[in-house]
């Protein structure tokens, strides 16, 4: 798999634990990451630790999907 910033890839649950790694994998090799989470602070942290962008997200919300899909894109 190419993995470069040609690539855009969102995690969720990415603030903490097992997102948190694949956030910070995935940008060490260039990739733009954007972060949903509902954790704030650990959010923006890492953030801004891999050069991402934190999005505030409850998943089983349609409608904050649909909010972080259009700041993740912006």
């Amino acid at each position: 798999m190419k993995l470069d910033s040609s690539i855009a890839a969102v995690v969720t649950g990415g603030a903490s634990g097992l997102g948190a790694a694949t956030a910070r994998r995935l940008a060490s090799h260039g990739v733009r990451v954007a972060l949903f989470d509902l954790s704030v602070d650990l959010g923006e942290a890492l953030a801004k630790e891999v050069g991402g962008v934190f999005c505030r997200v409850d998943v089983t919300s349609s409608e904050q999907m649909i909010e972080g899909f259009a700041k993740a894109r912006a």
